[in-house]
């Protein structure tokens, strides 16, 4: 699958369609330049109502891959690449959202599995004397 990027695209509108896709992911945009595994700085944080070629390095429109089987690292750095901007993915864990910095290595289809996971709500076993305290 692949999200495309065109002159008067919106920030809003890939994260809405990657997350349509991804709905224990999020990607938000920054400027600084493209780091693996380096957290960002909310300060540093572009708007997601700005246009894309507007705040771009230099700007072509173009296709971005979102495949299942490619690595958070590999999504972020084709769009660096193609844009100049940095792109951080996050994944849910319960109410909150973690940047996946330190498991770029992983697949989009992976941290998204686990972001399911971290947010379902696990079953509360209780002590066995609990249960038969009736």
């Amino acid at each position: 699958m692949k999200l495309q990027i065109n002159n008067d695209t919106k920030f809003i509108e890939v994260q809405k369609r990657f997350n349509e896709v991804y709905p224990f992911l999020k990607v938000e945009f920054y400027k600084r330049d493209y780091s693996e595994k380096k957290v960002s700085a909310f300060k540093d944080r572009i708007s997601p109502e700005k246009i894309i070629s507007a705040e771009a390095k230099s700007f072509q429109p173009g296709n971005i891959d979102i495949n299942r089987h490619r690595t958070v690292s590999a999504f972020e750095k084709e769009f660096y690449e193609k844009f100049g901007i940095a792109m951080q993915v996050s994944r849910k864990s319960g109410k909150i959202w973690i940047e996946t910095s330190r498991t770029d290595d992983r697949t989009l289809k992976a941290q998204n599995q686990l972001g399911k996971t971290m947010s379902s709500p696990q079953p509360v076993i209780l002590p066995e004397e609990e249960v038969n305290s009736d």
